[in-house]
């Protein structure tokens, strides 16, 4: 049990505004408020108890599930992603490819990307202390693409596990306070400085020889002796943090936090040097302050600098290697006081989101039967890279809310500016050279030609891609409005809210109604709940960024009376999209929720329904057009327009269980669910594409997209989830245990099934339905207290990942990773003074 002592004048103070209640009760109620504010907080901490896992909102907010510090700590995995303990949650979805041991899979030290009811991963809404991080440029694309970074991620800015004071989930049923997503909400508070002096340090770690590596039976029978090795890393994460009291009424907070891995790579086995290492590095260096200024007014202000760090490569190249960057760096000050009655708070923010890469700039495809070439056998051989990419995105913010009692309710007015600048660069002009002519006859017209693209008497490259430099900036204003009222209407508890907002990039005047109506029932404590919603997502600035360029140019050339020289001709010119001549709509989407929730064996249930359909999804329908090049030659190029065409649906019902007993806290859950999406990335192209692929399905030939067309959405969308959770405490709180395992039972998909079919002497891709195999994830969490003296706590902490040692996706049937993460160990010591 731990006890902060307030010191002598505090407890002067608090007797003294007891005597005056006692004297007037009516008159000093807010005195006696106001003299609890300015003085710290008797914090006891029971630690005899398991931690919740999580509890629900009040009724009329029942999309909302909240994690408290407790759980965070109790729960969270190794690796400090805190996302992880999402899972806990029925409405949230984790990729189905979780748990495979692909090298970039194992390296990749980001948050983990999640959907919530039913949404895309790059639909929902991330908040940091306040601060809105959600990258407006990040597509999911592939990191090795020319414009593409893999540095970023849908959350711009995140922290460690041990930093997180509370996670706060929202669904459904969702404030009109919120808005900019389709999914949800993930609001993460770091943790508010101590009214005592401490310190807290920890590391740990896990590799290779931690872990144990599955593999289907299906693909190690078709691998049979020629098995490839399985991924060599190692991980580390360390940090500490310091409460610095440095008055009653100056509290300050400062922490770091850092994990890595570093991963052993194999290239293509074409390759004469085969083994190079590739790393990833987040850190969080965190400062906060609270201030009280006066009784009924407080300051609080941070910085976080969340810099990310990553190396990949292509595994058909060498001088290959690029420095991916990620991350960035929030700060605020709040206000937040009282005036009579009510409550009122101003922050302003600064957010600035930077992702890139280094790279080299010039990329070879050389012929292997070149004599020159005695480093790979292959038949085109690459070296080089793809060049720098520089990617930024500054987000300058504003809001204000005010709260009190109005009529026998609560008025709630909110406004919210922000200006976000976004930045994207390709510094210098980028060239891929390729297609290889090998003669001993070959004669290059210029001597002082670059040696790699034409060598007389071996080869020269005839082909020539040309990426052009550009840099394009845009400045987007959004601007917010928002009201909510709440009151009691006989017997009912309503929450009306209306949220209006307008960004100067589409131009859209978005109106999104919020409606929440709870009764309490005469059955068993029973409170029912409805909800009619809508929500609009914020404009994706990865379109802005293409308004300017991002144009790629592709040349050949021929010999000349045999002679290879700089006659190129132009066979190619593919530009980027452009949205905002296209009069776009802002997709939204309209919901529906019920849901029920009350005493049940001692503990709380909670039964919600959510129906959602998504409207006005960005897509683009591609055309091939001729045109004239800068030679005079006609040429043809495909041309992508943008429409609203994209759609979704979401139909989910999810039960929960929760109870506290003694030492023990145990939460159960299952969600049943339904998910369609025509788009999961910006970029997508809508079933009318032209020349869309054909494939052999059900019988015919069809068009890819009508042969999925009734699929679930590819990945973060299996129908049954079921999540157990059980917390224990032992020895009056000296060991902590966790167990929590979630179920996924099996499902079939349209998918590809590997086998071709030849119709009228064309050959096509078969597909057909694809069974994925029932999966059970499970992982162990204890916490053991190994001394306890005056000067502090240590504390052995093992997680174990994967418990029952299961292979989670058995329809896997990938040859060159085939490797799944199987029970895996991480060992820290904690120590806490």
């Amino acid at each position: 049990m731990r006890i902060a002592l307030v010191s002598s004048a505090s407890a002067a103070a608090l007797l003294l505004a007891g005597a005056a209640q006692a004297q007037a009760p009516g008159q000093t109620q807010s005195r006696t408020d106001q003299a609890d504010a300015a003085i710290p907080t008797v914090v006891v901490t029971d630690e005899s108890r398991a931690s919740t896992a999580y509890s629900y909102g009040a009724a009329i907010n029942s999309g909302e599930t909240t994690f408290s510090a407790e759980s965070v700590r109790d729960r969270a995995p190794g690796s400090g992603d805190g996302n992880q303990l999402l899972k806990l949650a029925p409405t949230v979805q984790f990729s189905n490819d979780e748990g495979m041991a692909t090298r970039e899979g194992v390296q990749d030290i980001r948050p983990a990307q999640i959907s919530i009811a039913g949404a895309s991963p790059l639909d929902n809404q991330f908040i940091l202390d306040g601060i809105s991080v959600n990258s407006r440029l990040y597509n999911a694309g592939n990191p090795l693409a020319i414009d593409e970074v893999a540095g970023g991620s849908p959350q711009g800015a995140w922290v460690d596990s041990s930093l997180i004071g509370k996670i706060t989930l929202l669904d459904s049923n969702i404030s009109a306070e919120y808005g900019g997503f389709l999914g949800g909400v993930v609001d993460v508070e770091t943790r508010a400085p101590a009214a005592v002096f401490g310190v807290t340090a920890y590391y740990g770690m896990t590799r290779t020889d931690m872990a144990s590596f599955r593999m289907p039976d299906s693909v190690r029978r078709e691998l049979g002796d020629d098995t490839p090795e399985a991924p060599d890393y190692e991980k580390s994460r360390y940090g500490f943090t310091v409460d610095l009291p440095v008055s009653e009424r100056l509290r300050l907070l400062a922490a770091y936090s850092y994990s890595d891995s570093d991963v052993t790579y194999y290239r293509n086995a074409k390759y004469v040097d085969r083994t190079f290492g590739q790393s990833s590095k987040a850190e969080n260096f965190l400062l906060k302050a609270e201030y009280d200024i006066a009784d009924d007014l407080t300051f609080d202000g941070q910085i976080n600098w969340s810099p990310y760090e990553s190396t990949n490569a292509s595994l058909v190249a060498i001088n290959a290697l690029m420095y991916q960057q990620g991350g960035g760096l929030t700060t605020k000050g709040r206000l937040r006081g009282r005036r009579g009655d009510a409550d009122w708070s101003v922050q302003l923010s600064y957010a600035d989101l930077d992702s890139g890469r280094e790279a080299p700039d010039v990329q070879y495809s050389l012929p292997s039967k070149a004599k020159e070439i005695d480093w790979c056998t292959n038949p085109a051989c690459t070296t080089g890279g793809l060049g720098d990419i520089d990617q930024n995105q500054k987000d300058y913010g504003l809001k204000a809310d005010w709260r009190q009692p109005l009529g026998g309710g609560e008025l709630k007015l909110g406004l919210d500016f922000a200006q976000t600048e976004v930045m994207k660069n390709r510094p210098q002009t980028n060239h891929n050279w390729q297609t290889g002519v090998v003669s001993s006859d070959i004669v290059c017209a210029d001597p002082n030609e670059d040696s790699l693209t034409c060598v007389t008497g071996s080869y020269v490259l005839t082909r020539h891609q040309v990426y052009q430099a550009y840099r394009s900036e845009t400045a987007v204003q959004t601007y917010g409005l928002w009201s909510e009222y709440a009151f009691d209407w006989s017997g009912f508890q309503v929450r009306a809210g209306l949220r209006y907002d307008y960004e100067t990039y589409l131009e859209n005047h978005n109106i999104a109604p919020r409606l929440s109506v709870a009764r309490d029932l005469p059955w068993w404590g029973m409170t029912a709940t409805i909800g009619a919603n809508r929500y609009y997502r914020q404009s994706f600035l990865g379109y802005a960024v293409r308004e300017n360029g991002l144009q790629t140019l592709q040349y050949e050339r021929e010999a000349v009376d045999g002679v290879w020289g700089d006659t190129w001709f132009q066979t190619g010119d593919t530009t980027a999209t452009r949205f905002s001549q296209y009069d776009l709509a802002t997709p939204y989407s309209d919901e529906l929720t019920a849901a029920i929730q009350g005493d049940l064996l001692g503990g709380r249930y909670r039964i919600k329904g959510i129906l959602r359909d998504g409207k006005d999804q960005f897509s683009t329908t591609a055309v091939r057009e001729n045109y004239v090049n800068e030679l005079g030659q006609t040429r043809s190029r495909l041309v992508t327009t943008p429409n609203n065409d994209g759609h979704s649906d979401y139909r989910g019902l999810s039960l929960e269980w929760n109870r506290d007993f003694g030492r023990h806290s145990l939460a159960l859950n299952t969600n049943f669910s339904r998910a369609q999406s025509t788009n999961l990335t910006f970029f997508e192209e809508s079933d009318d594409l032209e020349g869309a692929e054909l494939v052999y399905y059900n019988g015919r030939i069809v068009s890819l997209f009508e042969a999925l067309s009734d699929n679930q959405r590819e990945d973060f969308a299996s129908p049954i989830v079921i999540n157990a959770d059980w917390g224990s405490s032992w020895m009056g709180g000296r060991v902590q245990t966790n167990l929590n395992a979630r179920f996924r039972d099996e499902f079939s998909r349209v998918e590809a099934t590997g086998e071709t079919m030849t119709v009228d002497g064309a050959r096509y891709a078969v597909y057909g339905p694809i069974t994925y195999d029932a999966s059970i994830d499970a992982n162990l969490s204890l916490q053991a207290e190994i001394a306890r003296t005056q000067f502090g706590t240590t504390t052995l902490d093992l997680r174990v990942n994967n418990l029952f040692d299961t292979i989670r996706n058995n329809t896997s049937t990938s040859t060159s990773q085939p490797y799944q993460l199987g029970r895996n160990l991480w060992v820290s010591l904690k120590y806490k003074y």
